[in-house]
């Protein structure tokens, strides 16, 4: 190698190591003295919602009859959803604009209110579908103000012009949704969108949006690629000017991926000086014609952007990241101070979010944790970042245009990944809810199609929370902390999901049933709404094997779920399985012995079979007025209760082969949450039967005769334990047998088969099992799957231990109420 040569490569390597050296150099930080908190300890405005970040508002403060914080997301079903969280009452609501769109968090709506305090929500569909044709924007409008109950019929938009598709081979897609209304245009909303071929597109309404022009392209890129998308972020106060920023492309296509920027104005665009560009009738823009924020080319590392807006004195403020490589993803902060662009590099923010599959390629590796500004103050942001291996939001101050920062940890310590925040609009200083973020369940790309190569269970799944952290429980006998316990455990539950592919099975079923009493008195959709999407998802089917009773279990959701909808499609395969029982399973021919029993799984031989099939023969009746249903369920109830109870000890054995059988301490073995399961079924059928039922009568019997060996049997913690006759076995309050107790002796209280003498033990219950519930909302203490007595920690809990929890909880906030009243 001669010397030029050498010289060469040692100039080039001095240039790249100066670009790389100014990645690395970094803004001052200052780390405030707070601790931050684990995410699950903060409110979910959802347990099932996600986002991309280019459409927006995401979230809105609007103050008019109400205080409230509205957002939208789409679930990993499919729907868009829009909901508030009032500030006043803490509730929280939901309701679905749009079912079963398809799985895509590309897809997340964008609100705007209009001057009479109505929605207008705006959505898309990212891909095609079975459609050979592109599908169009989406606007559907509130009927009332600050309302989200009702709904207009949905607008379907066809706002991209086939005259700037001339050949008719470019992409017709609508992607991402940004709407603005300016008050000095009258009112006139402009919308915002990823049109034709990719390129950044509007259309504008001057009637509320009942019509539109036709859309233009606002930005035309030099074509050296098909599909080249420029990415846009828009702003507006809704004055006069909006402010956007664009890239050349995605990431992932460009080499050389910089940053710009232009606004808009009275019929005209221009740099950041006010230097006219051109009108909008000579749109196209041109990226050469526009102010280049960042330039990738000389900053040696492409850029995408992720937030736009204006400071105080009307100046654009940009957050973006950068990427010297794909796995180290740097945020910066650009500001306008009305001479020049000045950029800051914040913070190394570690890579891609995503948990990649091991042997796998990322397929979006620019995918950052997120930076989101808040438009009400621009010297705050909220970033998401890699700290310990889990992205965690902090809240980022500057009092010196971005020379030195104050870090504020939101989270910390948290399990699971905490990104995309977004900074509430109109949310300003003193209001409690600033900021709400994606909390990833699982993340492994943003849909779920044939090309994602994704199982069910391996989509996407992540809750949206609110900056706000849950209520403390400091009373558990209030009624409202007794709702707030409640949908803490739930809302856990829904975000740390047992094995999805037995959602059919028995667990999942007992965590429906809780789910069901919860709704029940407190009307929140979004869990009557989760159970009908794992409906829809498995066709309110049944497992095969129905004669074998824990696969009934499931049957009661479907049947609860017909009472409230009428939807016959809920209970078809459910009333055939159980017509299937009545036709083939006589009484004269019943053999409930476990032990020896070839056919044991086709006759309820065991004790837990109690709660998972008679009660769904009970809920059939109700939900039908078919009486057959509980006919055929009293008559085997009782032979399998006979067989299993003892007398003698007012408890049910788990099955015959434990007559005889004695525990290492010499003592009979009564499990725990065996006769739980028995308790809660007793209650649940006294429930649903009629008053005058032939029988009913001998269940309050067996209720009556349980109820008080169980009182007696409680344990100085005010629990009862895995083994209720050796409590040496485990001296230790097993948590879901004691929440069935506490639900069937609190039921027996509000509907007067016990003794009022009883309640102080039932209250101590309920304040013990509300021990077991951390601060994040998981209850701890459940024993494992399992026939009989077993160990347990505290850190075990499994969904049918929550299911049991919400059925004593809804029996409680009754009892509590019926106090205060």
């Amino acid at each position: 190698m001669n010397l030029k040569k050498i010289i060469i490569m040692f100039a080039i390597s001095q240039v790249f190591n100066c670009n790389l050296f100014a990645q690395l150099d970094v803004v001052k930080t200052r780390f405030q003295k707070s601790n931050g908190q684990h995410s699950e300890s903060f409110k979910s405005f959802t347990f099932n919602g996600s986002w991309c970040w280019f459409s927006d508002p995401r979230a809105v403060y609007f103050e008019g009859k109400h205080k409230r914080t509205y957002s939208g997301w789409i679930d990993n079903y499919g729907n868009i959803t829009v909901g508030w969280y009032d500030h006043e009452t803490k509730e929280v609501n939901t309701h679905i604009v749009k079912k079963n769109l398809e799985i895509d968090d590309h897809d997340n709506p964008s609100i705007l209110f209009d001057d009479e305090g109505k929605l207008l929500v705006f959505f898309n569909r990212h891909g095609y579908g079975d459609s050979p044709t592109a599908p169009p924007l989406f606007l559907i409008k509130s009927k009332y103000s600050e309302d989200i109950s009702e709904w207009n019929d949905i607008k379907y938009l066809h706002l991209n012009d086939k005259k700037n598709n001339p050949t008719g081979k470019l992409s017709m897609s609508h992607d991402y949704t940004n709407p603005i209304r300016l008050k000095s245009e009258k009112g006139r909303i402009y919308l915002f969108w990823r049109g034709i071929d990719g390129k950044p597109s509007f259309s504008y309404s001057d009637n509320n949006g009942d019509n539109w022009a036709k859309g233009k392209i606002l930005l035309m890129p030099d074509p050296i690629y098909r599909f080249r998308r420029p990415y846009t972020k828009v702003y507006s106060n809704g004055d006069r000017k909006i402010h956007f920023t664009f890239t050349d492309g995605h990431p992932r296509n460009e080499k050389n991926n910089s940053i710009y920027y232009t606004y808009y104005e009275n019929g005209a665009f221009y740099k950041a000086n006010g230097k006219k560009i051109k009108n909008i009738a000579d749109l196209p823009l041109k990226p050469e014609e526009l102010d280049i924020v960042y330039d990738a080319k000389k900053g040696g590392a492409k850029a995408w952007n992720w937030d736009i807006a204006e400071d105080k004195k009307g100046n654009p403020v940009i957050a973006y990241a950068k990427f010297p490589t794909d796995t180290a993803h740097y945020y910066c902060y650009a500001k306008w101070t009305g001479k020049k662009w000045v950029n800051r590099t914040l913070i190394k923010s570690g890579k891609w979010f995503q948990r990649t599959k091991k042997n796998t390629i990322e397929r979006e590796p620019n995918y950052s944790g997120g930076i989101s500004i808040d438009h009400e103050n621009t010297n705050e942001l909220y970033l998401s970042v890699n700290r310990d291996s889990v992205f965690e939001i902090e809240k980022w101050s500057t009092k010196n245009d971005g020379k030195s920062w104050r870090v504020e940890f939101i989270t910390k310590g948290s399990e699971k990944d905490n990104i995309r925040p977004f900074a509430v609009r109109g949310a300003i200083k003193g209001n409690p809810l600033q900021v709400l973020w994606m909390q990833n369940t699982q993340y492994p790309i943003y849909s779920h199609a044939s090309w994602t190569q994704t199982t069910w269970e391996e989509r996407f799944h992540s809750s949206i929370k609110m900056g706000i952290q849950s209520s403390k429980i400091t009373n558990p006998l209030a009624p409202n902390q007794i709702l707030d316990i409640m949908r803490q455990t739930a809302d856990w539950q829904f975000a740390n999901p047992y094995n999805l592919k037995r959602i059919l099975e028995w667990h999942w079923g007992t965590y429906f049933i809780g789910l069901q009493a919860f709704y029940d008195i407190t009307k929140e959709d979004r869990y009557k709404q989760e159970m009908i999407n794992v409906g829809k998802h498995v066709n309110y089917r049944l497992l095969d094997d129905f004669f074998y009773a824990d696969q009934l279990a499931i049957a009661s959701n479907w049947a609860w779920l017909y009472e409230q909808d009428k939807n016959p499609e809920m209970i078809k395969y459910s009333k055939w399985a159980m017509d299937a029982h009545l036709a083939t399973r006589r009484a004269y021919k019943a053999d409930v012995r476990f032990a020896n029993n070839p056919y044991f799984v086709e006759w309820w031989t065991w004790c837990d079979a109690l709660f998972m099939a008679p009660p769904s023969f009970a809920q059939m009746t109700k939900a039908t007025g078919e009486k057959k249903y509980l006919n055929y369920m009293d008559k085997m109830f009782w032979i399998t209760a006979d067989y299993l109870y003892s007398k003698q000890d007012s408890l049910m054995f788990r099955d015959d082969r434990y007559f005889e059988k004695k525990s290492e301490n010499g003592k009979k073995i009564f499990w725990g949450r065996g006769n739980g399961w028995v308790m809660g079924s007793v209650a649940r059928i006294l429930d649903m039967m009629p008053k005058d039922f032939e029988n009913r009568s001998k269940y309050e019997t067996l209720y009556k005769e349980m109820a008080v060996k169980l009182l007696n049997l409680q344990g100085e913690d005010w629990l009862w334990r895995v083994s209720l006759l050796d409590p040496e076995y485990q001296d230790e309050g097993e948590v879901s047998g004691s929440a069935f107790f506490t639900y069937a002796l609190a039921w027996g209280l509000n509907n007067g088969l016990l003794d009022n003498k009883y309640k102080p033990q039932i209250e101590k219950a309920w304040i013990a099992l509300c021990k077991n519930v951390n601060e994040n909302g998981r209850l701890g203490n459940v024993q494992p799957e399992g026939v009989d007595p077993r160990k347990f920690k505290p850190e075990n809990w499994h969904v049918y231990g929550t299911g049991a929890f919400l059925l004593a909880g809804s029996e409680m906030y009754k009892l509590m109420s019926e106090n205060i009243n």
